[in-house]
């Protein structure tokens, strides 16, 4: 046995001491019962170390029944791996940099021979849609960019971008970030250009340009509120309408005012606005005019029934049922006339001939009756189309009756 070394054999006399405190059942202070824990877990460790463990031995595995014996030849099968799904090739150019050559290039000739690939941009769109839409965008930014150098208005840029009014652009540019960016720096660019351009004007002694530049950039920014017309703000929108800001809200809320994203407002779509706004407010009130004044109502009312009854445009009520009794009065005199004669052609003859009686009677009624009212006044030709046309609607079957003829 190796030797203890004296602090070991210390620790066992106090081990052996807190145990015999234990088996006279004395009490142990706090420190003592974490003492008496801590030799416990050493003895326990140090048990377990000397402890061996026994080592199985490996089983083989037992081949089935029947099963041939492995040749040398023969090897075994693998199992066969899942196949992972392929990935969608990328494609040989970025969109970046079809983005970029649709914002340089005018044509698809001239971005075939500044593409890095020798891959048609035809084959390549048709191939790859996010390409061809990364192409219309820059050809887009492209057409903004050179509207944005003019002095063209957002509702005629966006004419000629073919949306249906400014409002869906003013939107894009409001919204998406880049589109904002291009039009606004262009503008911007073009602003600073034509500012230097007039202040070269101004030096060089050009009195038009001495007095623009009077007039634009030395007086008091105060004096000229809302200088960009498409960005007004409530208050600039309200002193430049003369309303307060409850109007302007009003409007907006209830009769349609239109708005930008931004809060702000567009003083060519309020000056439209405001154009039709006022047209609606003049006509609803000739309309309450006319309500308050009844004898005017009514002498308009008349002169507007003799122009159209001079037109032709409507029937007078009174001559449409006068030709309504005449027509039924038509109808009754021949049947009347016809009643007597109708039974006696009827009279001890079988039900088919009564029946052939009967189709002959209705359809000299039905030409009778088929006869156009003289308030229509129609043209001679017109009015033998329309009767042609009202004896044509038969009840009874013409081959039936071509046949009974021949």
């Amino acid at each position: 046995m190796a030797k203890l070394s004296t602090i070991e054999i210390a620790n066992k006399q106090r081990h052996v001491l807190l145990l015999g405190k234990v088996k006279e059942n004395k009490a142990l202070t706090r420190a003592e019962l974490v003492e008496l824990k801590r030799y416990e877990r050493q003895a326990a460790a140090k048990i377990i170390a000397k402890a061996k463990v026994p080592v199985m031995p490996r089983t083989k595995k037992k081949k089935p029944k029947g099963a041939p014996p492995a040749g040398p030849g023969k090897k075994k099968t693998k199992k066969k791996k899942k196949t992972k799904k392929k990935r969608k090739a990328r494609p040989p150019v970025d969109k970046a940099e079809i983005l970029r050559l649709g914002l340089e290039c005018e044509t698809r000739a001239e971005a075939d021979a500044a593409i890095t690939t020798r891959i048609p941009m035809a084959v390549l769109f048709k191939k790859y849609p996010e390409l061809k839409a990364a192409w219309d965008r820059g050809q887009f930014m492209r057409y903004l960019r050179s509207l944005a150098k003019t002095t063209m208005s957002i509702s005629d840029a966006a004419k000629n971008l073919g949306f249906a009014n400014g409002r869906i652009l003013r939107a894009m540019i409001d919204e998406d970030e880049e589109v904002g960016e291009l039009w606004n720096r262009t503008r911007l660019r073009v602003k600073i250009e034509f500012d230097e351009a007039l202040f070269e004007e101004a030096k060089g002694g050009n009195p038009a340009a001495i007095k623009a530049v009077q007039q634009n950039f030395l007086l008091d920014e105060k004096e000229h509120p809302g200088s960009d017309l498409t960005r007004i703000t409530m208050l600039q929108l309200a002193e430049i309408m003369g309303k307060n800001r409850k109007t302007i809200h009003d409007w907006y809320k209830k009769c349609g005012l239109p708005r930008n994203a931004d809060k702000t407002f567009d003083m060519g779509f309020v000056c439209a606005w405001h154009e039709e706004y006022l047209n609606k407010k003049t006509s609803m009130e000739k309309e309450s005019t006319t309500e308050l004044d009844p004898l005017r109502a009514i002498r308009a009312e008349k002169l507007r029934e003799e122009l159209a009854t001079h037109r032709n445009e409507f029937l007078d009520r009174t001559k449409i049922i006068i030709s309504l009794v005449a027509w039924a009065q038509t109808i009754v005199t021949f049947c009347d006339r016809g009643a007597d004669e109708l039974a006696r052609l009827c009279s001890n003859q079988p039900r088919e001939k009564i029946a052939e009686i009967a189709r002959v009677f209705f359809r000299d009624l039905h030409i009778e009756t088929s006869r156009t009212p003289k308030e229509l006044r129609l043209p001679p030709a017109k009015e033998r189309e329309l009767i042609a046309f009202l004896q044509s609607l038969k009840p009874y079957d013409n081959k039936k009756e071509n046949s009974d003829e021949t």
